[in-house]
């Protein structure tokens, strides 16, 4: 009984997780129309950027914000973070008792 219980269990979580990577997907894509089409205004009100409107910033700072969000989500729902990164620094050999002489 526990064991098919723990399966019920591991199965419900690969479904909620496989719905939020659709969820990130699908929010992302919709940032991204956003941002698409923020960046065209912003061209074509042919504004300085020192004279940005706080409005358009603060839009900006927002999708920015979200981005990252989404990215993070994503980073958890697909398990990223939990990948150690290999080292791929090269293997020192440390040689002891050398003397210049007798080199």
């Amino acid at each position: 009984m526990a064991k098919a219980k723990i399966n019920d269990i591991q199965k419900k979580k690969k479904e909620i997780n496989d719905k939020h990577i659709l969820f990130y997907d699908k929010t992302l894509s919709a940032l991204e129309f956003i941002l698409d089409e923020f960046s065209r205004e912003l061209v074509r009100a042919d504004i300085e950027y020192l004279e940005m409107p706080k409005g358009a910033v603060s839009t900006l700072d927002f999708l920015i914000s979200s981005i990252g969000k989404v990215q993070k989500g994503q980073r958890l729902a697909l398990g990223l973070d939990d990948e150690k990164p290999e080292n791929i620094e090269p293997v020192i050999n440390i040689i002891e008792g050398l003397s210049e002489e007798k080199i």
